[in-house]
């Protein structure tokens, strides 16, 4: 299965998302992490985590814009699984990430700016779509605070636009960041049980 971790907003805990599912699915089966952001956040990520001998790893590799594709569609044939982290704004690396895709995963925040940042991802999409008609599109609720109802209006917004949103919420927690840092994963951590239990129920459902 090929995933594209994508949105064309940034702070949306997209790099966060991918290197968790892509560890993951590492657990099961060899799987090769796309890093597809000029940012190359997530190869960082990848370089820390050599250097902290966290296992199993990833086969990490990094791609821009049309590359993405064009090198990405033969490089994706010898891995199980692909996770490609896209850029975070409307580029040709994010588009050619929806072409390569099985299933775009869209974290998304729950603000009004967030909000319209989806209405011009999902143009993005559906011209994605007239290329790569069998690409399934699954929404993720992303740093989240309970605290408010920011969460309830967001995900009225996603229903009206009649989006498959994953159940999970994955809320603001200190414990993603201390573990992308570290080169890490919650689950590796070890010390938020919550942060754990969000991210299994994500990759959970996401493959279903």
């Amino acid at each position: 299965m090929i995933f594209a971790c994508v949105n064309t907003k940034g702070g949306v805990g997209k790099t966060t998302t991918a290197v968790h599912l892509a560890t993951m699915l590492a657990r099961q089966h060899r799987t090769l992490l796309i890093d597809g952001d000029p940012q190359a956040s997530a190869a960082s990520w990848a370089a820390w985590r050599r250097e902290s001998d966290y296992q199993p790893s990833p086969t990490t590799t990094c791609l821009t814009g049309k590359a993405i594709l064009s090198e990405g569609k033969p490089l994706s044939k010898g891995f199980e699984h692909t996770v490609v982290d896209a850029g975070g704004r409307d580029s040709t690396g994010l588009r050619s990430a929806l072409l390569l895709a099985q299933r775009a995963i869209i974290p998304v925040g729950a603000s009004n700016l967030d909000a319209a940042a989806m209405t011009d991802l999902l143009e993005v999409v559906e011209m994605a779509r007239d290329y790569n008609p069998e690409l399934d599109v699954r929404v993720l609720l992303t740093r989240i605070d309970p605290r408010t109802k920011d969460a309830a209006e967001m995900l009225a917004f996603l229903h009206e636009q009649k989006l498959n949103v994953l159940p999970t919420r994955i809320c603001e927690r200190v414990a993603f960041r201390r573990a992308i840092g570290e080169g890490a994963v919650v689950q590796e951590l070890g010390r938020d049980q919550t942060a754990i239990q969000e991210m299994e129920a994500f990759f959970n459902e996401v493959q279903r």
